[in-house]
């Protein structure tokens, strides 16, 4: 009884020994993205391939200068966006309580005739 497990366990070791040998040479013998052959391709396919934008906003080709410049001048253009929405949220519409939710402040009548207020949902 005991030489049969000692006979199944040598087995069990040199089938799992095995596997890992076929795993690891699939792994090392394994096409890689850099092996492609390119030369499969035709002259006209690697024309197609190729694509130069010369001009334009999606130009490959700019110098440094160049892209410091489109930089600088997307940084102007945020800057001014952006102090004019500072500008707009100074409104009292925007920055008093008072108006919640409306452009003018809602009248303050007296207590009997009050009503409910569609725009905000508060009796004025």
């Amino acid at each position: 009884m005991r030489y049969i497990k000692n006979i199944f366990f040598l087995m069990a070791k040199a089938f799992f020994f095995i596997l890992l040998m076929i795993a690891t040479l699939s792994s090392i013998f394994a096409q890689n993205s850099r092996d492609v052959d390119n030369s499969a391709k035709t002259s006209s396919q690697n024309k197609k391939s190729v694509k130069v934008f010369k001009s334009g906003k999606n130009s490959f080709f700019k110098t440094q200068k160049e892209g410091k410049e489109e930089y600088e001048d997307r940084m102007k253009q945020v800057a001014k966006d952006k102090k004019k929405s500072v500008k707009i949220l100074k409104k009292p519409q925007y920055s008093d309580k008072s108006y919640f939710g409306h452009k003018r402040p809602p009248k303050k009548r007296p207590l009997s005739k009050r009503k409910l207020c569609k725009a905000c949902g508060i009796v004025h």
